[in-house]
């Protein structure tokens, strides 16, 4: 299990189990909450959203927004550690493309495409990059390219940038 946001409000937690939905989301985790099954969706196809399953009460519900648009990042990062970890996120570089996989082979499947000449302009450094030089970072949940270099030269982009809109 893991607790993302503490005492929201207070007595209530909400993270997810190990075993879960392949959709971005929290639910009530405490040990007060969780039979209830308090469960707020956080994406839809790859776009943002808060929407709440039925029976959350009113002023829970209202405190927990306002907490998830602070925290979305944050958010958003430990999810996307939690999909790497699950295989649920992949990358490939293809023809100049870096494509992402978000759950494939599931109804909440998504891809999004990027240019590596957005992320890397410089278009001798990007004739160098190999498939195998474009991975996933579980640690930083981020896109990173030149898994190989030392750290500090290493290529670093944020993938809850990438791969959520709205």
């Amino acid at each position: 299990m893991t607790v993302i946001l503490r005492d929201v409000p207070p007595t209530y937690d909400w993270g997810w189990f190990s075993r879960e939905d392949q959709r971005m989301h929290l639910q009530s985790v405490d040990k007060d909450h969780w039979f209830f099954h308090y469960k707020v969706w956080l994406e839809e196809k790859g776009r943002k959203v808060i929407e709440p399953e039925l029976g959350i009460p009113a002023k829970v519900l209202s405190v927990l927004k306002k907490e998830i648009q602070v925290q979305r990042g944050r958010i958003e990062a430990y999810w996307i550690a939690f999909m790497i970890k699950n295989g649920w996120l992949r990358c490939h570089l293809r023809n100049g493309l870096i494509i992402l996989r978000a759950y494939p082979n599931t109804p909440n499947h998504f891809e999004r495409s990027i240019k590596l000449s957005e992320i890397i302009p410089n278009e001798e450094v990007a004739r160098k990059v190999t498939p195998q030089d474009v991975v996933l970072n579980e640690e930083f949940a981020m896109l990173e390219i030149f898994p190989r270099r030392e750290e500090s030269s290493r290529v670093h982009e944020r993938l809850e940038d990438l791969l959520w809109r709205g």
